[in-house]
């Protein structure tokens, strides 16, 4: 076997050279991808930190402005761009554009009032996508372009494939790295979608349950939200409730779009008064608004431009409407002390002001304090009633489709002489938290002498009762309930705890666990007058509902001539409450023809006049040993 030949020292000392060579290559090598990865770490912290600065932004009316500027900041800091504005579309048809832009002098970015994009750039925006970009420079003088800055930088914003807003970027410089800063926009731009998106959908759900979705005014608990805080307003207000006149008689000679139109407008012109702080639809053809006033003396004149205003004529496809009406006035300080008693006494002044014919104007008054003075009477009264158990349960039967008694509804009468009705009644026991102990009481009773009918009427399923909101916001209230459905041995699911739209516009954390509570026992649930004050058909998507039951005023006029219109109403609330696993119950049956159209279009049960006006718990108990029901229904095809 043949020995190597020793290797030379050339060759030796070549070897070396070729490895030190390949070394230093690879430490090379390694060095740029460690540099590149650290380059790269580097950004990405910057990006994410840039993100983190918009994304955390507090929620509130001025979260998506405030999280454009931290944008418009970090765009300014980290990259070439000198100038940056962002212009969003509004979310509605109401809301102006969302406007953003900053301009970056010598270190310090500084925010600038909101300003318009380019001609260019508007045009471009509207066949824009979300994320779609490109780089452009100025050849011609444009307006809003700002001077001494050639180049420009144009990216959507936007959700989907929906283009919202645009990010305008200008400078004077090239840029460097021109993919990092690419970078930097797009990944804000994201954010701000998602911010937009947010908003957006934040703005929605608050149009939702603070406004009239016909008019765009503030709903009822929008305005009795703003009313709480009179009282610390040092300001003399003017508080004008207005009654439009004609409103039925505009409904039928000119069609509802036509009478939609019309309250669409009068809410625009009061809310185009200068003067004007809160707008509410409150029924409907009512309005009311506060005005603040320079003093007290003024209130008058004020008003009365505001009417004279109102009044002229508004020409509707080619209609003339000469609006008219009935208005009270109330103004604090003078006439209340805070916002619900300015509210009543604006009230009672309307009442006053229907009295005295079409367009008439009331001011609230001695003559009119003398009769608050008359209602604080009857409030005293009824704790009074209170005291010496005066207040009973009724019970108004409710009937299956093929007319069986298969429940009562328990209503609260006061059982004295000149006694007024529930509707006055009751909103004083509200006021005084007297329903409270008289609610605990009612339910008490009407759960046990539901459960005897149950053990001694096999047809007899279930008791509904009224439930206030103050009653569910009392903490021992399911308990209450709980107890009593103990005692008397009625099971859970044959009590129906009906209540009211508004309690689901407040949401209430504490109200909404409670009746979860009660759900989760068997109790059921039934959301009644459905149809009225706030009514949102999206809520029964979030309701902890089993029934609901369609307010009256829907089905009273389903026999007269061109109610085709309601019917098409009534169908389509059963239809979308029957594909949300709702059972529903019609109220205010008073003739046998609607009965029969009500059960052609699918309600479940029927209740009103027509079967039985509410009884006294002995006659309850009559009408159920003779198990006496009323005659057939009318016989009559849907038209409609």
């Amino acid at each position: 076997m043949k020995t190597p030949r020793p290797e030379s020292l050339t060759d030796t000392i070549e070897r070396l050279k070729r490895q030190l060579a390949r070394e230093r290559q690879a430490r090379h090598d390694a060095e740029q991808v460690a540099e590149t990865s650290t380059r790269r770490l580097y950004r990405e912290k910057l990006k994410l930190h840039a993100i983190s600065q918009v994304a955390t932004q507090t929620h509130g009316s001025m979260r998506l402005r405030q999280a454009t500027q931290e944008a418009l900041k970090a765009l300014l800091k980290h990259t070439v761009w000198r100038y940056c504005r962002v212009v969003y579309k509004p979310f509605d048809n109401i809301t102006p554009p969302v406007r953003v832009s900053a301009l970056c002098e010598g270190e310090n970015p500084l925010t600038r009032p909101g300003d318009s994009l380019t001609a260019s750039a508007r045009v471009w925006l509207e066949r824009a996508s979300p994320l779609e970009f490109r780089t452009d420079e100025r050849i011609t003088h444009e307006k809003r372009w700002p001077e001494n800055m050639p180049r420009r930088f144009l990216c959507g914003i936007g959700i989907g494939e929906q283009c919202m807003g645009a990010v305008e970027l200008f400078s004077y410089l090239e840029d460097d790295d021109a993919a990092f800063s690419q970078e930097m926009v797009l990944a804000l731009v994201r954010e701000l979608s998602h911010v937009y998106k947010s908003e957006r959908d934040r703005q929605a759900i608050e149009r939702m349950a603070w406004r009239d979705v016909l008019t765009g005014a503030l709903n009822r608990a929008a305005f009795f939200r703003d009313l709480e805080t009179i009282t610390i307003d040092t300001q003399p207000l003017a508080l004008l409730y207005l009654d439009l006149d004609g409103f039925g008689e505009i409904n039928e000679e000119h069609g509802h779009e036509i009478a939609d139109r019309y309250l669409f407008e009068i809410a625009r012109r009061l809310e185009s008064e200068p003067l004007s702080r809160s707008v509410a639809r409150l029924g409907s053809d009512e309005f009311v608004l506060l005005l603040p006033l320079i003093d007290v003396a003024h209130a008058d004149m004020v008003v009365r431009d505001l009417l004279f205003d109102l009044q002229q004529p508004l020409m509707l496809d080619h209609f003339r409407i000469e609006p008219s009406f009935s208005a009270g006035l109330a103004v604090y300080p003078d006439d209340a002390s805070d916002g619900h008693a300015l509210f009543y006494a604006a009230d009672t002044a309307l009442s006053h002001a229907r009295e005295e014919g079409s367009t008439s104007l009331r001011r609230f008054d001695a003559e009119i304090a003398e009769q608050l003075e008359r209602r604080k009477q009857l409030a005293l009264r009824v704790r009074q009633a209170v005291a010496q158990r005066e207040f009973v349960a009724f019970f108004q039967p409710i009937v299956s489709r093929d007319h069986q008694i298969v429940g009562a509804e328990a209503l609260l009468r006061w059982q004295a002489p000149d006694a007024p009705g529930p509707a006055e009644f009751i909103p004083y026991m509200e006021e005084q938290g007297l329903i409270r102990e008289v609610g605990r009481q009612m339910l008490h009773d009407v759960i046990h002498t539901a459960a005897r009918w149950r053990r001694e009427h096999d047809g007899f399923q279930n008791i509904s009762v009224n439930v206030s909101p103050l009653q569910l916001r009392e903490e021992a209230f399911v308990n209450h309930v709980t107890h009593a459905l103990e005692k008397s041995g009625l099971p859970a699911s044959c009590l129906i705890l009906e209540i009211t739209e508004s309690l689901y516009i407040r949401a209430e954390k504490p109200v909404l666990e409670r009746l979860a509570r009660l759900r989760a026992l068997g109790v059921r649930l039934a959301l009644d007058d459905f149809g009225t004050g706030y009514s949102a058909l999206s809520y029964l998507q979030w309701m902890p509902l089993d029934i609901l039951k369609i307010d009256k005023s829907f089905v009273i006029k389903l026999a007269e001539a061109h109610s085709g219109r309601d019917i098409t109403i009534v169908r389509a609330i059963i239809q979308i409450a029957q594909a949300c696993g709702l059972d529903v119950t019609a109220e205010g049956i008073e003739t046998a023809e609607v009965a029969h159209i009500m059960c052609e279009l699918g309600a479940h049960c029927l209740q009103g006049y027509h079967f039985s006006r509410p009884l006294s718990e002995e006659a309850m108990t009559s009408l159920l040993q003779s198990s006496a029901t009323p005659p057939p229904p009318f016989k009559a095809s849907i038209t409609g």
